[in-house]
């Protein structure tokens, strides 16, 4: 009799590890399962960013044209250009120089506003392969285009700055003449921050 317990005993035992190993793998197959769902569902939630290939040309005499060259459309309403002074005016720049531009200042090939001022309804819906926007030379004064640094005293007309003090400022402004040659950087960004496109600008006359 003795011998035939120490059988049994032996028998349960054995069958206790078996069912713990069985049910830790339930519990982890449960664990993964929900963990792969909840994945799914943030990267089915993330907005893809579009990308684009751009590039610009500014003129002192001309204005800014930004050139779409290639990659995706991108809607108007979600979009912001960024420009700062690059290396060439000079070291540390980027952050007091960073300026969004103004979309109310553009115009496209068709010279029609992007934005109308007086609704804020967009005229141009989408920046497209193959499209053109613009600033106008008298939209790039350095206190519409950066007026973030433009100087606060004196007098700007067009490349010109008279009657101030703020000579260091307007070594920044890149209307500025003796920027010529000098390179700045443009930025085409969603509203969120994301990159879509980068190049640099070269002044030119």
């Amino acid at each position: 009799m003795c011998m035939a317990g120490t059988s049994v005993l032996k028998r349960d035992s054995a069958v206790s590890p078996v069912v713990a190993v069985m049910l830790m793998l339930v519990v982890t197959i449960i664990i993964a399962a929900i963990v792969s769902a909840f994945a799914g569902g943030i990267t089915s939630g993330q907005k893809n960013v579009p990308q684009a290939t751009i590039k610009a040309d500014f003129s002192i005499l001309d204005g800014f044209k930004i050139h779409h060259t290639g990659g995706d459309s991108i809607p108007m309403n979600d979009v912001q250009f960024t420009i700062w002074d690059g290396p060439t005016f000079g070291p540390n720049v980027e952050q007091s120089t960073k300026q969004v531009l103004d979309l109310r200042s553009m115009i496209d090939e068709s010279a029609n506003d992007v934005v109308m001022t007086e609704d804020g309804v967009y005229n141009t819906t989408a920046f497209m392969a193959g499209s053109t926007l613009a600033l106008p030379a008298s939209k790039c004064t350095c206190d519409v285009l950066q007026p973030k640094i433009a100087p606060t005293d004196g007098t700007i007309s067009g490349a010109t700055y008279s009657g101030g003090t703020m000579t260091n400022r307007w070594a920044l402004c890149i209307m500025n003449t003796k920027n010529i040659g000098k390179d700045f950087v443009l930025t085409l960004s969603d509203k969120n921050g994301n990159l879509i496109a980068k190049t640099n600008v070269k002044v030119t006359g």
